[in-house]
């Protein structure tokens, strides 16, 4: 996405209408049901024009002008989880072992 944002203001900008708005959609590392509440999902947006910094939920809004997205701070919230993503999977995978008849899940 952050290569598709610079290649707007750069190499396709003549092939864009002026004034067009393009959305990204921001992923959120968790689908919380308490919208708000526990700040994983926390992006920075930049105003192209002022420069000015607001901070946003994107579990409220996962579409969002990709204008304003800070994709530095997107990819760093994004690695936070990196770790917790890949212990999911080990043990999802242990489970599906186990339950086709292959070794015991680990405890």
């Amino acid at each position: 996405m952050a290569a598709v944002a610079t290649a707007r203001r750069g190499s396709l900008a003549a092939r864009l209408k002026h004034g067009q708005v393009a959305l990204a959609s921001i992923n959120s590392p968790m689908q919380c049901m308490m919208k708000a509440i526990c700040a994983q999902c926390l992006q920075t947006h930049r105003d192209p024009i002022s420069g000015v910094e607001t901070i946003v939920f994107t579990c409220l809004k996962q579409d969002q002008e990709m204008d304003r997205v800070d994709f530095g701070v997107l990819r760093q919230r994004l690695g936070q989880n990196s770790l917790q993503e890949k212990l999911t999977v080990r043990w999802i995978n242990a489970c599906r072992e186990e339950a086709a008849g292959g070794t015991t899940a680990p405890e």
